[in-house]
């Protein structure tokens, strides 16, 4: 009873966790009889435990010897316990982390690790000696199990386990336990109308034959057959795969595996039954899967188009505990085909959508069975004549089939497009694959075998020469042919041939790359030069490859395009060609490479002034050697420049002297016509800007050598502008001196602004367009400015940039309007309330200049000067506060159309006057909102004028 204790209760958690488990009965034997009495209740508990877990698979064991309690959790996270016995110290054996560890109770007594290059734990190879020292595959771990005494258990010769004697009491421990089989899942080849499946299959195929030869030019031919196959079959062992778990299980542990099958869907015919007797020897567990092998019973199986369906499910008996145990599969589908039409392919292949075939391995080219075939080729692979671990030509082959459908209503019908076998799959459908050298020659006058340059150890080719012990150097350049058969397992019998030529080449030679570095220049208005000369060729081309200057010309020859200079990359820059010696005894150039000031230029602006160009050497007819290649590398260092220090006006300059304000022709000076047109020089000392440099340039780019113009700048394009028309106008740079706009999302676009570079003026436009973008703001608000840029330029039109060249004009508003306070109109006067306009609004200017006569200007004369065309009130618009409506939107006709406010002599001097009648009853007093329009030369600018209405006289 105790022994049943333990392999139950400590072996179960062993299973789950690789831990070996032994419990010690020193200090206990007084125990035993209680726990003999208790073991009826343990014996209920861990069946009803046993019921609980049922079939989901158990995750974890724990037991806690304070308490008793063991508690089990299965795959679903169900956690089932039951009380068996409490305070039994417990010595663990552990295999985790590649060490094995010994504990009691817990708590770790000894360790050690265990031998290296383990692949991965193998119950197989846990051994304990008759000291009781555990050992893995035969080497000590440094762990001990405390016991007096040591039994093997064998079973058909083999050790499966031992037992151990402690104090007297024997605890058997089996090996298989330590990692047992619990779980079985179908890997399915296919899938049958949903459902997974493997298949059954029939191999149909016409054999092939050599015929006699004697060795020619065009090599070996054999009898193919051209017409559909039908002379030959295989019917191979069934094979079924299935994932095992843990995926630790060997084979050893399973002592025998039965296949069982029944129709489904099908009612009344016959009971489940053996598919097929399962060859034990030739079944297999690799990484976690198990390959089954079995001679199918092929007849029993339902046709794919059948009414029902053959199912099957496999059973392993397993050795567990001393006994065993059997572990079930899943249900999965088996269906027949026919596979015929077989052919060798390239594995290599890149074509779609099937790869290419063998040559001679199908009648493509009309070559079918004819070596000649793949000798007209090019290589399909290369092999060095020092590489003595040879190339696999088990890599460039795979084997394409067409698969048929086994039905009962139509036969011969193709299940998909050609399907392809691996070499792995072979085996499985009684196939194999055989590689043979194929003689033939090259040269009518030697007469050359080709593929007595090399031998083959199975699929493995590598180059040799009979009696030559060294590497082969006189091999490079052949072309040896290799045979491939498709053959049946059983005998021999052909089923497919193609062939693979291969080349025997001098190896990968590694390329070479140097590059020269340059330096830096100052741009310039002449072509940078730049030359690898002999020397620099000899030591960093020549001496580094080991070769001669006239072995490397013989071997590479630079790569140039249609005008005979290097062939560079899009992105490299300017142009290098090469200069052939005149004299080989004469150090000579070798390589130019040419920059262009466009070329340098525009490094500076779009790659940091980094210029680069790579001229490359191939090989002329070796492609084992990598490239040479010879890279130039250079900075353009840009010059810059920025205004003089004092050249600028300070007084001139607004907003830290980043910007200046243009204004229309002060009244009574100049032309005195109210022109908006400015002379941008005159804001620089001597009436012309002045710069300095700020770092080293070419001649070309020195001050004296430079001009310069005013341009509208790039950062204007797109910036929006807020109208007095209420409408969102977008800027467009439409060139270097003109500046447009259009409202956003229209095309339409009118002049704004212009600079004439002869004499740096610039000029506001008279348009509609221009006015409304003008008149937005006054001078004292967000005045509508645009970017002006400084460019400085030199003979050959190439710019020197200004750090500092950019700078605002703003357009001030030429004409303001504001509203006067403290005039109102009364109700119920005789012919209307009136009040002159000038007394309800006043003018200013762009210097805040009052429309008036005063002490130091004559005021006045502005209205003619700046073409004040009318002075009027908006009577659309005027709006009220009847009503306890907003003053801001009611507007005053929606109210009433007996009250009107009226204007006469809006256009002209001095703008008439303002009329409010009431046409109908008495009226409490109000307020009125006027809205006053001035239209003047420049556009338009407006205010509104809030005016109170008195109440009726005498109400």
């Amino acid at each position: 009873m105790r022994k049943r204790f333990v392999k139950v209760v400590l072996f179960g958690a062993l299973a789950l966790a690789t831990t070996t488990s032994f419990i010690s009965c020193k200090d206990y034997d007084d125990d035993i009889k209680r726990i003999d009495n208790e073991i009826g209740q343990i014996n209920k508990s861990l069946d009803e435990l046993k019921t609980s877990i049922g079939n989901n698979g158990i995750k974890s064991v724990t037991y806690d010897a304070a308490t008793g309690k063991l508690t089990i959790v299965d795959a679903n996270d169900k956690s089932s316990s039951c009380t068996i016995a409490q305070n039994l110290p417990e010595y663990t054996i552990e295999v985790v982390g590649g060490k094995v560890v010994l504990k009691k109770g817990g708590q770790e007594v000894s360790s050690a690790d265990l031998p290296a290059a383990t692949a991965g734990f193998d119950p197989a190879k846990l051994t304990v000696n008759a000291g009781g020292e555990v050992l893995y595959d035969g080497a000590k771990t440094g762990v001990k199990v405390p016991t007096s005494s040591i039994a093997v258990i064998e079973k058909d010769g083999a050790v499966v386990g031992y037992t151990f004697t402690i104090n007297g009491v024997e605890y058997p421990f089996y090996v298989a336990d330590a990692l047992p089989l619990t779980s079985l899942v179908f890997k399915p080849a296919a899938y049958l109308s949903g459902v997974e499946a493997m298949k059954a299959a029939n191999l149909t195929y016409t054999k092939w034959a050599k015929n006699a030869y004697t060795l020619s030019a065009v090599g070996e031919t054999w009898q193919a057959p051209v017409a559909a196959a039908k002379a030959s079959n295989i019917t191979p062992d069934m094979v079924a795969y299935y994932h095992v778990s843990p995926i630790g299980v060997t084979m050893k542990q399973i002592s025998k595996l039965v296949l069982t099958a029944d129709d489904k869907d099908f009612i009344g015919t016959r009971a489940a039954f053996a598919i097929g007797d399962v060859d034990l020897s030739k079944c297999s567990i690799e990484d976690g899967l198990l390959r089954v092998v079995f001679n199918g019973n092929s007849e029993s199986i339902q046709k794919i188009d059948a009414s029902k369906i053959t199912v099957m499910n496999l059973k392993a008996t397993v050795n567990v505990n001393g006994g065993s145990k059997t572990i079930q599969s899943d249900y999965a589908a088996i269906y027949k085909t026919v596979m015929k039409d077989f052919v060798l392919a390239n594995a290599k292949s890149i074509a779609t959508p099937d790869k290419a075939h063998l040559y001679g391995a199908d009648n493509q080219r009309n070559l079918i069975g004819k070596a000649e075939d793949a000798i007209k080729a090019d290589p399909m692979c290369e092999v060095a004549y020092d590489n003595t671990k040879g190339i696999d030509l088990k890599d460039y082959v795979e084997t394409h089939y067409k698969e048929f459908a086994d039905k009962e209503k139509t036969q011969g019908e193709q299940i998909g497009t050609e399907k392809t076998l691996t070499n792995a799959q072979l085996a499985d459908y009684g196939l194999k694959l055989v590689y043979t050298l194929s003689d033939y020659y090259q040269g009518e006058e030697n007469k050359t075998n080709q593929s007595s340059f090399a031998k083959l150890n199975g699929s493995v080719l590598v180059a040799s020469i009979e009696g030559v012990t060294e590497a082969p150097i006189a091999a490079v350049g052949r072309m040896p042919l290799v045979r491939v058969e498709l053959q049946r397992i059983s005998d021999g019998e052909v089923v497919n041939v193609g062939w693979i030529k291969v080349k025997i080449t001098r190896g990968d030679v590694a390329g070479l790359n140097w590059t020269k570095d340059c330096g830096n220049f100052n741009l310039s208005c002449n072509d940078q030069k730049y030359t690898v000369q002999y020397m620099e060729m000899n030591i960093n081309i020549y001496q580094k490859l080991g070769l001669t200057k006239a072995d490397f010309h013989a071997i590479y020859e630079l790569d140039v395009d249609v005008n005979g200079n290097a062939k560079l990359k899009a992105t490299d820059d300017g142009v290098v060609s090469p200069l052939t010696d005149a004299d080989a005894d004469r150090e000579t150039i070798c390589l130019k490479w040419t920059l262009t000031p466009f070329d340098a230029l525009n490094a500076i602006n779009k790659k940091e002034g980094k210029v680069t160009a790579t001229a490359t050497y191939k090989p002329k007819n070796d492609d084992s050697r990598g490239n040479v290649t010879i890279t130039f590398t250079a900075v353009v260092n840009s010059p810059s420049a920025s205004f003089d220090a004092g050249s600028k006006i300070a007084e001139y300059w607004y907003n830290t002297m980043s910007g200046i304000r243009i204004n229309t022709v002060v009244p009574g000076t100049l032309t005195n016509d109210c022109a908006f047109i400015s002379d941008m020089d005159n804001v620089f000392v001597g009436n012309k800007p002045s710069f300095k440099l700020n770092n080293a340039a070419s001649e070309d780019f020195q001050i004296k050598n430079v001009t310069y113009k005013y341009i509208f700048a790039s950062k204007n394009e797109k910036v929006e502008a807020l109208g007095n028309d209420g409408v969102t106008y977008v800027l467009h740079v439409a060139s270097e001196t003109l500046l447009q706009a259009a409202p956003k999302g229209s095309v339409a676009y009118k002049d704004v602004a212009k600079i004439n570079q002869a004499t740096g003026e610039i000029a506001y436009q008279d348009n509609a367009v221009a006015k409304a973008i003008l008149n937005t703001y006054s001078h004292s608000e967000t005045p509508f400015s645009a970017k002006v840029d400084v460019i400085l330029t030199n003979k050959c039109d190439m710019n020197l940039p200004m750090t500092d060249g950019e700078f605002d004009a703003a357009f001030l508003r030429p004409v303001n309007v504001f509203p006067n306070t403290g005039k109102y109109f009364v109700d119920g006067k005789d012919a209307g309330s009136s009040v002159k306009m000038l007394d309800l609004v006043y003018l200013t200017d762009w210097r805040d200049y009052k429309f008036e006569k005063t002490a130091d200007y004559d005021g006045t004369t502005y209205y003619n000067y700046y073409g004040v065309q009318s002075i009027a009130i908006d009577k659309a618009n005027i709006t009220c506060d009847l009503n306890k409506g907003d003053l801001e939107t009611q507007k005053l006709a929606k109210v009433t159309d007996q009250i009107v406010i009226d204007q006469t002599g809006a256009t002209a001097h001095p703008y008439g006057t303002i009329t409010y009648t009431n046409n109908t009853n008495n009226v409490q007093a109000f307020k009125v909102k006027i809205p006053v329009i001035v239209t003047y030369k420049w556009g338009t600018v407006k205010t509104a004028v809030y005016m109170e209405i008195k109440k009726t006289e005498g109400n």
